[in-house]
């Protein structure tokens, strides 16, 4: 396939309720840069039901109060890419729910001191928050590993389903930063997806 017809697509990465807190990567900051981007289409891990039904309530603060206005205010397409139900927390009981938790505090006080979104989407931050995500899932058993690696193979296939659908489009994929690098990285495996910058696209 030519260069020419490769369909540009960027994968940014976003902090859910950490967006609310006084930090640099704020709900404010996020508006700014996907506003700034201004992309074709706009991929969001949420479900057709929820799009259709303009059901938002369950949806992440970054949806519900930037990307999803910005949608409605401009001529960016929203593409619903989630399927099924939102992914639960990592938990556990005994010692491995109160390893979890002190990972997750851990998390939170790397995502709170990123200087902005550069920092949260690459970088040894970026790969020292993918190593405890990780570690958190584990540590909660099999299942949520497994149902984990499903949730980001679905948003994947759906993110190629958009690519080889409308080939000439600048595609931003929005999606929680702990999914972001996996869908990347799978993304590059196709001939037809030039994986790109979201600062670039």
């Amino acid at each position: 396939m030519s260069e020419e017809k490769r369909t540009r697509v960027a994968v940014l990465g976003t902090l859910a309720e950490f967006h609310r807190e006084p930090i640099p990567y704020d709900i404010s900051a996020l508006l700014d840069l996907v506003e700034g981007i201004s992309p074709d289409l706009l991929c969001l891990d949420m479900t057709q039901e929820q799009w259709q039904k303009r059901s938002f309530g369950d949806l992440p603060p970054e949806y519900q109060e930037a990307l999803l206005p910005l949608a409605h205010q401009t001529d960016i397409v929203v593409v619903p890419i989630g399927g099924g139900h939102p992914l639960d927390k990592p938990e556990a009981g005994g010692w491995r729910g109160r390893a979890i938790e002190w990972l997750r505090d851990w998390i939170g006080s790397l995502q709170r001191a990123a200087p902005g979104p550069d920092a949260i989407n690459q970088g040894w931050r970026h790969h020292s928050a993918n190593l405890l995500y990780t570690t958190t899932r584990r540590l909660a058993g099999s299942n949520t590993e497994r149902v984990a690696q499903m949730h980001t193979d679905y948003l994947t296939e759906e993110v190629l389903k958009v690519a080889r659908r409308d080939p000439d489009a600048r595609v931003l994929v929005v999606v929680n930063v702990q999914y972001c690098h996996v869908i990347r990285e799978r993304l590059r495996a196709y001939d037809e997806v030039e994986v790109t910058d979201y600062t670039t696209l």
